[in-house]
């Protein structure tokens, strides 16, 4: 498997849960709560599309 790709999945999931366990705080204002759950929600498509490369690649040998 591309090792890149694994780390790359390996910190977008460490970035998802960092934004969610800072929101689960409360702490931040709300359209900053707004703007973070938006981050969050790029970062899951972009780790979606990352999975999706690992699993054509792990498909392909």
């Amino acid at each position: 498997m591309d090792e890149s790709l694994i780390n790359s999945a390996i910190q977008l999931r460490n970035d998802i849960q960092a934004i969610n366990e800072f929101l689960l705080k409360g702490l931040a204002p709300e359209d900053a709560q707004l703007q973070l759950v938006a981050k969050s929600c790029v970062l899951l498509g972009e780790l979606d599309d990352t999975l999706e490369q690992l699993k054509d690649t792990a498909s392909c040998k």
